[in-house]
């Protein structure tokens, strides 16, 4: 850059005006040699041009550059400090922004509501709680605390401590002077921290108070629904979307997918996909996860190679989510094209949930031994994870030698892995080797090691209600049961009868599962011709799953059952996984 040739010597204001455009554009070469121009036309010692230039390379990324300006800057404001804290929080340096934070007060200037706000998120970030709590009393000393942004601030770091009790208390105390801002941080808060309910509960009392509602308190709000996951929150929150006109918005669209996607309402999720005006790659990715994880294989793939006409390039999410559709379909050899396209035409590096995702299309095909040949040659060691599903592929396909050297890599990573002890002990039954059977219950007593129970869940009028096997808890348990004896005195005689009279186990365990009482549950609680939505913790039996395929047909509803591996969509004796899962 030659300014010389431009006739007018440039000042101190074009100087900061143009740094300003390249640390927008993160021109680094540019700004180099502004800074360069700045020096040779004696600019550094005016603080608007030496804070230009800190605030250029903060934005570059070039914190090396920005601390060594920093340390010459002859003279420093609360820009300048403010600036550089910033920096280095954006940069994750934060213990070097608490340290200059301090620095800076010893040095007389004393912070404003923006260096608070980049100091309380620093803070937050360190989960050191006794310093959080005396920059907060520092906070209130200075008559900040009920401030906009500084008390979103205080808010977001406690939440980022896990301390909500404190954020809730804080958010209380702002009284009317409670905005977007700290609203947002609020319901951002307790999602992050697990607690779905608190936030749909302060989304309720914003929509109460007419609060305004932007993309920053839909997205969480929409992630507590999914979390749950609650289908008619989730609904009740479209409808706030739709009115506030956000349904054509990218981000708040790509939440909604993800939530009704949850719930297991592939219908909506389409409707959702179709309104956004301008859909980007995680817009694409959700609505293909949709169709991935509810048993519509075709429409996942279609969907992907859509995508790519358009313009679109997959992600290592988008591969996951249409690998994961070929491996819940049986799709082999569109599954392996698929896996070989992501590395060597998209350059898409494969991490661990990708191979694990392969082993298990392999291994549910039956390729057991090409399975076991792909772990062993992967470029990254094999961890728990992919070794999963090979164990889970030889219990379907009784391969009892190959499952036992899964097992055993297994439980090297995670010796506490019940469902290991589990499959094993099952494996050895089927095979007649009581006594190896034997012993792994009693490895799993002695280490006390326990399998994690059963639990199926299902929202009726805006509540949920949790079952477990043989449960006689809940208030309607005698119209459960009888609904249950119903429904098996109809189907008495099927396909599902006869098989079930084969397990000797049926009356004891299969019968009473908490799968089945839920849809009882919500048989004779929903009206005539709603969907039965039900979730499951662990992966639905065979018995279960015939037994929702005939009560389906039996009963002409709809049952959508969602287990720790994908959904299932019975519908007149029908699954949409085909019974391949």
């Amino acid at each position: 850059m030659n300014y010389e040739s431009w006739g007018n010597k440039p000042n101190s204001y074009t100087y900061s005006s143009m740094l300003a455009i390249c640390g927008t554009l993160s021109a680094i070469e540019e700004g180099k040699q502004l800074h360069a121009q700045v020096v040779k036309m004696q600019y550094l010692s005016e603080t608007a041009v030496s804070n230009a230039l800190l605030t250029m390379y903060c934005k570059c990324e070039a914190m090396a550059d920005a601390e060594s300006l920093f340390e010459r800057l002859p003279q420093r404001n609360i820009v300048s400090w403010t600036a550089i804290i910033h920096g280095l929080y954006q940069h994750e340096g934060f213990e070097k922004a608490m340290r200059l934070f301090c620095l800076m007060r010893e040095s007389g200037i004393e912070p404003n509501d923006y260096t608070f706000t980049i100091a309380l998120a620093s803070c937050g970030n360190m989960k050191n709680i006794d310093n959080c709590r005396l920059l907060h009393g520092l906070v209130i000393k200075k008559g900040m605390a009920l401030g906009e942004f500084v008390g979103a601030a205080l808010i977001d770091m406690y939440s980022q401590l896990r301390e909500t009790d404190d954020a809730e208390k804080q958010f209380k105390e702002m009284g009317n002077l409670t905005s977007k801002v700290s609203r947002n941080a609020l319901i951002k808060g307790l999602v992050q921290n697990e607690k779905a309910n608190e936030a749909l509960d302060a989304f309720s009392e914003m929509v109460r108070k007419d609060a305004a509602c932007d993309e920053f308190t839909f997205s969480p709000i929409l992630k507590a629904c999914a979390s749950l996951p609650s289908f008619m929150s989730c609904q009740q929150i479209h409808a706030q979307v739709v009115k506030a006109n956000f349904d054509k918005n990218t981000h708040v669209g790509s939440s909604l997918i993800e939530a009704y996607t949850r719930c297991g309402s592939v219908e909506d999720a389409e409707k959702v996909f179709s309104r956004i005006s301008a859909p980007d790659v995680v817009s694409w990715n959700s609505v293909i996860k949709a169709y991935s994880q509810n048993g519509n294989p075709r429409r996942a793939i279609s969907l992907f190679r859509r995508m790519i006409i358009k313009g679109f390039r997959p992600t290592g999410s988008t591969f996951l989510a249409v690998l994961s559709a070929c491996s819940h379909s049986g799709k082999l050899q569109d599954g392996q094209e698929i896996f070989q396209s992501m590395i060597n035409e998209f350059g898409v590096s494969p991490e661990e949930a990708h191979y694990s995702c392969m082993v298990d299309l392999l291994g549910r095909s039956g390729r057991i031994e090409k399975a076991l040949d792909f772990i062993n040659n992967t470029p990254i060691k094999p961890t728990a994870s992919i070794w999963r599903p090979l164990l889970a592929a030889c219990r379907c396909h009784n391969n009892l030698r190959i499952a036992e050297f899964a097992a055993k890599h297994i439980l090297a990573m995670d010796p506490n892995d019940a469902t290991v002890y589990v499959t094993l002990s099952n494996m050895y039954i089927e095979a007649g080797l009581l006594e190896n059977a034997e012993n792994q219950r009693k490895l799993m007593k002695l280490k006390e090691i326990t399998k994690e129970p059963g639990c199926s869940w299902i929202e009726v009028n805006n509540k949920i209600h949790k079952f477990f096997s043989r449960d006689r808890t809940h208030p309607e348990s005698e119209k459960i049961y009888d609904k249950l004896k119903q429904i098996m005195m109809l189907i008495k005689g099927t396909a599902y009868s006869t098989n079930a009279d084969s397990l000797q186990v049926k009356e004891d365990f299969c019968l009473y599962h908490s799968e089945k009482l839920a849809v009882c549950f919500g048989l004779i609680s929903l009206a005539a011709g709603k969907p039965v939505r039900i979730f499951k913790n662990l992966r639905v039996c065979t018995d279960c799953h015939m037994f929702m395929k005939f009560a389906s047909m039996i009963t002409d509803r709809v049952i959508i059952l969602s287990d720790n591996y994908r959904f299932h969509h019975f519908n007149k004796g029908g699954c949409s996984c085909g019974d391949y899962w």
